[in-house]
């Protein structure tokens, strides 16, 4: 017989993971996108300020009843300039300059030592190359200097942005895709530990069991014909372990299955055992329709349930009596199956809920927290279905209710 892998919940990761990815992508490239076109219209509108300033300062030149210093005027015009700028003849002499650097924005020329020159070039040679300058003309005709000019600090570290971005992005990726890793493989270790764990415990039971009649055997042959009848029930549950297992990871095949001999052969299973839990347990039964059916993997529904009551048994509070109650109901018109598996223990705490159904999770300090992961994993991933916490309460209990869709007899 063929299996075949169920990989819709790894496809249901990749294309998560595909859209995040997406998502971020789109980010990043919006955010570039809008900060060099704030850039652009910065650039834009900084020139444009520049040529007006540069217009007053012709104007002023201009006027033949203006006895203006050149040097003085620049230096009012510009004194509350927020960018660069160097003012120079027509031999590309520096005259006049601002927001150079600090140690030389307020010292003259003629104090200059080799090291300010050396700043002054560099920063002249830099603006150069980010604007043409402006010439500053005589009546329209004679140029007496010109104006060189660079951007305000703002728009420099708005052009780093972009790099920023893809780095931060880069960075976030690294320790996301990091952390989903590290997550993914906690993960996986936990289900491989809680895998082992839980086959040692299901595999448990059974061989003691027939070691224990291997030896009364030993002791008293008059009860071999009690011996081999529960040796082979043993071995049943043996097979039944082998199946579940199995199965997991693998499609399983799905039957239309009446709901009330399953869930009272497991109930059965239980009321043999709970003498040894040492406490005053009851489990009933209210089954809203007999009839109903649906689609399942027996073996696979079985272990769903056990591990829903033995989460029951273990939330029992000690010194009171504990009542564990299965039921059905049935919705017709949607076609949907209830089961509640409810009790009357200790209940969830708050800060667990979110967590309730995440492999490793456990209460209890010999638990290895699988138990629930993987009734999940076979009620929604096999079945279709649903399992969800729908109440709890502090000392007054749990419900937890499964989600089917029924089967039509037809």
């Amino acid at each position: 017989m063929k299996i075949k892998l169920d990989f819709s919940s790894e496809r249901v990761k990749v294309n998560f993971k595909a859209f995040l990815f997406l998502i971020g992508i789109i980010l990043v490239i919006s955010g570039i996108w809008y900060s060099q076109n704030l850039v652009s219209v910065l650039q834009k509108k900084t020139t444009e300020y520049v040529k007006f300033r540069i217009k007053l300062l012709e104007v002023s030149l201009n006027n033949p009843n203006s006895n203006t210093d050149i040097d003085f005027l620049f230096n009012e015009v510009i004194q509350n300039a927020d960018y660069p700028l160097i003012y120079t003849d027509t031999e590309n002499n520096p005259r006049s300059w601002r927001n150079i650097s600090p140690e030389i924005d307020s010292k003259p020329i003629e104090a200059f030592t080799r090291e300010d020159s050396l700043i002054l070039q560099k920063a002249l040679e830099r603006i150069k190359k980010e604007n043409p300058p402006i010439p500053i003309k005589y009546q329209n005709k004679i140029v007496l200097g010109y104006y060189y000019y660079g951007y305000p600090d703002v728009l420099y570290k708005l052009r780093l942005f972009p790099y920023l971005a893809i780095l931060a992005a880069f960075a976030f990726g690294l320790v996301g895709y990091l952390g989903f890793s590290y997550i993914k493989r906690s993960e996986q270790q936990s289900i491989w530990v809680g895998m082992a764990k839980e086959t040692a415990h299901q595999l448990g039971t059974p061989l003691s069991s027939i070691a224990g009649w291997i030896e009364l055997l030993n002791m008293d042959d008059s009860l071999k014909s009690t011996a081999v009848k529960e040796i082979q029930n043993d071995l049943k549950r043996l097979s039944k372990i082998a199946t579940r297992f199995s199965k997991i990871g693998s499609k399983p095949e799905l039957r239309p299955e009446k709901l009330k001999p399953i869930i009272e052969g497991v109930v059965s299973y239980f009321l043999r055992r709970l003498p040894k839990t040492q406490k005053k347990i009851r489990i009933k039964t209210d089954f809203d329709d007999e009839s109903v059916a649906a689609n399942l993997n027996k073996d696979l529904f079985e272990w769903v349930l056990e591990n829903l009551i033995k989460n029951a048994i273990d939330a029992m509070v000690p010194n009171r009596d504990g009542l564990i109650t299965i039921s059905t109901s049935v919705n017709h018109e949607k076609k949907t199956i209830y089961i509640d598996v409810a009790d009357n223990g200790r209940g969830i705490q708050s800060q667990n809920k979110r967590t309730l159904f995440k492999p490793g999770f456990s209460t209890k300090q010999r638990g290895w927290g699988l138990g629930l992961s993987l009734a999940r994993r076979i009620i929604e991933n096999y079945h279709g279905g649903r399992l969800f916490l729908k109440e709890t309460r502090q000392n007054h209990g749990s419900t937890f209710r499964i989600v089917l869709k029924s089967k039509t007899n037809d």
